[in-house]
C-alpha cells in the first residue's frame, strides 16, 4: 500500500471563499501545464468545466473539442469538505481518492489539508501516478491554488 499524498496550507481568505475558489478550478488550475489536452491533443485544454455538487463531474475540453472525465465528486459537504474519485483522463474504475478539507483558523485565514491516496485504484500505474502526483500537487495546490485565495 502506497502513503498517501498529503499538502496543507493556510491560505489568507475566509473557509467559504477558500472552498468556493478551490471548486472553480477553471480560474486556478494551470491548464498550460497539466491538462489532458497536453498530452493526447498537442496544446493547452480550452475550458475546464467543474459541476461543484454530489454527483458532480470535473471535465477538461481539450482543444480538439475531445471531453476528458478527470473525476467525480463523491462527498461535498459545502464549505468544508469535498471529495472526488479523481482519475484525469482513465477510465472511471481506475481512480485514486482527493480528500479536501477547509477548517477556518479565523475569519480571515483558513486551513486546507489535501490528501491524495487510494494509488492502488490506479492498478499496475499505481506507483507512478503516486510519485507524479507527489510532486504536482506542489505545484497544483500549494502554488496556483494559494495564489488564487492570496488575489482574493
Amino acid at each position: 500500500m502506497l502513503d498517501p499524498v498529503i499538502k496543507t496550507i493556510d491560505v489568507p481568505c475566509s473557509q467559504k471563499q477558500a472552498f468556493e475558489i478551490f471548486c472553480d478550478m477553471s480560474t486556478w488550475w494551470p491548464l498550460d501545464k497539466r491538462s489532458m489536452s497536453l498530452m493526447r491533443a498537442d496544446g493547452p485544454a480550452k475550458r475546464l468545466s467543474v459541476d461543484a455538487q454530489l454527483g458532480g463531474r470535473i471535465v477538461e475540453t481539450a482543444i480538439d473539442d475531445v471531453e476528458h472525465h478527470w473525476g467525480t465528486f463523491t462527498q461535498f459537504n459545502a464549505h468544508h469538505h469535498l471529495q472526488l474519485d479523481f482519475h484525469m483522463g482513465l477510465p472511471a474504475q481506475q481512480a485514486g481518492q482527493v480528500d479536501v478539507r477547509f477548517t477556518p483558523l479565523n475569519a480571515t485565514t483558513t486551513r486546507v489539508e489535501l490528501i491524495h491516496s487510494n494509488w492502488e485504484g490506479y492498478d499496475d500505474m499505481a506507483e507512478m501516478m503516486r510519485n507524479g502526483y507527489g510532486s504536482s500537487w506542489g505545484m497544483l495546490f500549494e502554488e496556483a491554488f494559494a495564489a488564487a485565495c492570496a488575489s482574493e
